[in-house]
């Protein structure tokens, strides 16, 4: 028994190393600033700070990799997690979309901040300037009702 459990963590850790060699893509393409959020609904600097300390890592370009980031296998689940984030919404690219479709991206957000289900309870767990307190929550709900009001349209 003893020699099948010493097999097993050998193999382990030779998988392990292994897979520090499996390259993962953290290249971000470079932002034009005058397509981003922030810019373009002109955001008081609180929410700017907020919004890019609980949004930007994986909702624009603007992804600052920890050091954990560069090790496998949580690289892999880092990078998807970011991968899938900028395919809901990338704040980076935000004059790209579609201006009939910024009441319901924004409605969503604030569903999404309202119920706490971002930021992501495994992302503030390394990012505590993340964690979005009540107060923070409110400060930015009521800001992106403030910019909701500006993409309804104007009834003759």
């Amino acid at each position: 028994m003893k020699k099948g459990i010493k097999y097993l963590l050998w193999t382990i850790l030779i998988i392990l190393v292994a897979i520090q060699f499996v390259p993962v893509n953290r290249e971000m393409p470079k932002s034009d600033e005058n397509k981003d959020f922030l810019v373009i609904t002109q955001a008081p600097e609180d929410v700017q700070i907020l919004m890019r300390n609980a949004c930007y890592d994986c909702h624009s370009n603007e992804t600052s990799w920890p050091w954990y980031s560069h090790i496998a296998p949580i690289s892999f689940v880092i990078v998807e997690h970011i991968v899938d984030g900028k395919d809901h919404l990338n704040f980076s690219n935000w004059s790209t979309y579609d201006f009939g479709d910024y009441p319901n991206i924004l409605k969503h957000m604030k569903k999404e901040i309202e119920k706490r289900g971002m930021p992501l309870a495994g992302y503030t767990l390394f990012h505590t300037d993340a964690k979005l307190t009540d107060e923070r929550k409110e400060l930015i709900l009521n800001w992106i009702d403030k910019v909701s009001d500006s993409y309804k349209p104007i009834k003759n």
